[in-house]
């Protein structure tokens, strides 16, 4: 089990610079600070596409809402939790799925995804061009 949020992310980011990772990821970053709040990690998939991760080590609600609230600007968001948090959280994924927001664990420095999200239109593609600008800038 992960001790702080941190490691989760650490483990998180590692994986997603192995290429045969789940979401074929090219470039990531950390903490994208926006009005309505600040991502824990932004990246950018081979396709183009803005995915987003909420971490959490056990506030899952919180990171549902906080994903959600990413969708704006995200093609995808997703919640990520340990893999020992995933049963706590499987009477509530239809919630997940009414938001369109994805869930994925880790557990061995291995990504898994629990629900896949739903690829959005973000309604605010200024908000999107300026997450990759901090992508590709830092």
């Amino acid at each position: 089990m992960y001790s702080l949020e941190s490691h989760l992310v650490n483990d998180f980011t590692d994986y997603i610079q192995n290429p045969r990772n789940l979401f074929s990821i090219s470039n990531f970053a950390f903490e994208f600070d926006y009005r309505n709040g600040r991502v824990d990690v932004i990246c950018q998939s081979g396709k183009g596409y803005l995915l987003s991760f909420e971490a959490k080590l056990y506030d899952w609600k919180k990171a549902l809402n906080q994903a959600y609230r990413n969708t704006c600007f995200s093609h995808y968001s997703y919640v990520l939790l340990p893999k020992k948090m995933v049963p706590k959280v499987k009477n509530y994924y239809q919630e997940f799925r009414r938001r369109n927001v994805g869930l994925c664990s880790m557990n061995n420095q291995k990504a898994y995804i629990e629900i896949p999200a739903s690829k959005r239109k973000p309604i605010q593609p200024w908000l999107t061009e300026s997450a990759i600008n901090h992508i590709l800038n830092g």
